[in-house]
């Protein structure tokens, strides 16, 4: 097994622009996205995957970008204040840049590395999980090797992600985690594990 976890504070630079094939994407990535895609860059050090690789990514709440999403929220209120969706049809889609509506898309750092690498396999986005990435990984339809990944913004903006290629035999073999662990901890846990 593969395993590669990387962390960038607020104040560090992103190299996104010398991993990238299709650099006119970045305009519409987060810095989730970003570290997400050097990420995967760095795990797999120049080699091609084959393009029907199944690939899983659990994705945990964003707590610093919110990319003004309470302008959304105050365009999609009634006239009595209560949240409706033909105001949101109407008026809160509009409200957004539209590059700003790729960077809240919760499947967007799965689509933009697929897009990336070419991948049709398999492929779902979680919340969060590292019980729910595994299993998803394990009862999936596919033969080795299995992409899995896992990202999360923090409140100081520092953000964190982590890639794996695997097979099911490998996976298996670990130790399951607890319903409650966040998939970042376990890619960061097998990552020093592996570095010890």
């Amino acid at each position: 097994m593969k395993v590669r976890h990387e962390a960038y504070s607020l104040t560090e630079e992103i190299p996104v622009l010398a991993y990238l094939k299709k650099r006119k994407l970045v305009k519409y990535f987060s810095r989730e996205i970003s570290a997400a895609m050097v990420c995967l860059a760095h795990l797999l050090a120049g080699e091609t995957l084959p393009g029907k690789t199944p690939f899983y990514f659990a994705r945990s709440h964003k707590e610093y970008e919110d990319f003004d999403l309470q302008t959304l929220a105050k365009a999609c209120r009634d006239e009595v204040g209560k949240f409706s969706q033909q105001q949101f049809i109407n008026r809160g889609i509009a409200s957004m840049s539209p590059l700003i509506q790729f960077k809240i898309l919760y499947n967007m750092p799965l689509s933009f590395i697929a897009l990336e690498y070419q991948l049709t396999g398999d492929n779902a986005v979680l919340y969060s999980s590292a019980a729910g990435l595994l299993l998803q990984a394990l009862h999936g339809p596919a033969d080795p090797p299995l992409l899995l990944g896992a990202g999360r913004m923090y409140g100081d903006g520092h953000v964190e992600v982590g890639f794996a290629l695997a097979s099911k035999v490998e996976l298996a073999q670990l130790p399951f985690p607890a319903a409650d662990v966040d998939a970042i901890d376990m890619f960061r846990a097998w990552a020093q594990r592996k570095n010890q």
